[in-house]
């Protein structure tokens, strides 16, 4: 499981986006709960919780926004209720519980339609009037969800980046193993034959300075965390070594590398 966490000055826009999500067309979020907010949209719900603010005019983050994420597996046979319950188990370990906040489930994302997750907006400020701490808070977050996931006999979150990026790397070295020579749009098409996205990232001038893989679950990784190899500064030549030994074993020993081919 999986979680992220910041502070916001965007509240009421964060809230909308959260409670009208579509996926294709189709409504994907959900109300799962709520805590001492009354409101039917989310500029009303934010409204309450400004009268909170007025004692602390200095800060300008005053929302806190979390996503937690099991993986798909483990959220396919999960009910509302089940939601609930673990939204109010992460809040809880978030020291949040006396906070006015809502939860709402997404069914899934523009990447991956089965990834459903949790959207929660927390009012910064407790129902006390003391000012919750952002300082680590996207550790924090990952600390909660990881002591859910112990509890819960659940895949941690490190362990999930480790299994994505494997995953990752056996599908790049099959398809590098196949190919004549490096090209990257062929690379792309046949990731997205088995599952996985690639995304060019280009500087303002077009420049191509790299590219990203989205994992099957939903996860985008840059190349470099797949390994240094990976990089456009480096992928040619792992292509042409995994080539050259994949034609070994097919062949035995007798080819040998020279000047960037492959000779008998």
């Amino acid at each position: 499981m999986i979680a992220k966490g910041k502070s916001i000055s965007h509240g009421t826009a964060a809230l909308e986006y959260d409670l009208a999500k579509e996926i294709n067309g189709e409504v994907a979020a959900t109300e799962i709960h709520r805590h001492e907010l009354f409101g039917c949209t989310g500029e009303e719900m934010v409204q309450e919780m400004k009268p909170y603010f007025v004692d602390f005019p200095n800060v300008k983050n005053n929302c806190l926004r979390f996503e937690v994420s099991p993986s798909v597996e483990e959220s396919a046979g999960m009910t509302d209720a089940d939601w609930a319950k673990l939204g109010n188990d992460f809040m809880q370990r978030m020291g949040l519980m006396n906070h006015q906040y809502i939860i709402v489930k997404h069914s899934g994302t523009e990447k991956n339609s089965r990834q459903a997750h949790l959207h929660i907006l927390a009012n910064r400020v407790s129902l006390s009037g003391e000012l919750y701490k952002d300082n680590w808070i996207g550790k924090r977050a990952t600390e909660a969800a990881n002591s859910i996931a112990r509890e819960r006999n659940l895949v941690q979150s490190k362990d999930i980046g480790k299994a994505n990026r494997e995953e990752i790397k056996q599908a790049m070295d099959g398809i590098l193993a196949r190919m004549q020579g490096f090209d990257l749009a062929e690379f792309s098409r046949e990731l997205e034959k088995l599952g996985f996205r690639v995304r060019e990232a280009r500087a303002s001038t077009g420049k191509l300075n790299g590219y990203y893989v989205t994992s099957r679950s939903g996860t985008e990784y840059k190349a470099s965390e797949i390994g240094k190899g990976y990089t456009l500064a480096h992928i040619e030549k792992t292509q042409k070594n995994l080539k050259y030994n994949s034609i070994s074993r097919n062949y035995g020993n007798t080819l040998k590398p020279k000047d960037g081919g492959l000779h008998l």
